[in-house]
């Protein structure tokens, strides 16, 4: 799935969980990896719906963060962002929990 964040186009995929990106070594592993120079968001396949949809909204969120230009540290900073862009990162994050509930 392509995404459109202020202008920056993001492609959604969702990888194997023993690829590379989504463990890096042996001591780690990531539910999902946001690289923003490629503009790729990667989730981690067959975590359960939950997880699946927190990932994708963390993800977004880092993406978001990207496209807008954020640099956040403190509480405070984060809920004015999340207060901002926070509808559209959710409808976003919906969007994409249907096409994945459509695949299985």
């Amino acid at each position: 799935m392509k995404v459109l964040i202020n202008g920056y186009p993001f492609k959604v995929k969702f990888v194997d969980g023993s690829s590379r990106k989504m463990k890096p070594d042996k001591d780690s592993y990531n539910l999902g990896l946001t690289e923003y120079a490629d503009g790729i968001i990667s989730i981690r396949k067959g975590l359960n719906e939950r997880t699946t949809r927190s990932t994708v909204i963390h993800e977004l969120t880092h993406a978001f963060m990207f496209a807008f230009g954020y640099t956040i540290e403190g509480e405070e900073a984060m809920c004015d962002f999340f207060g901002s862009q926070g509808d559209d990162i959710i409808k976003m994050a919906n969007s994409i929990m249907r096409g994945v509930k459509m695949k299985c």
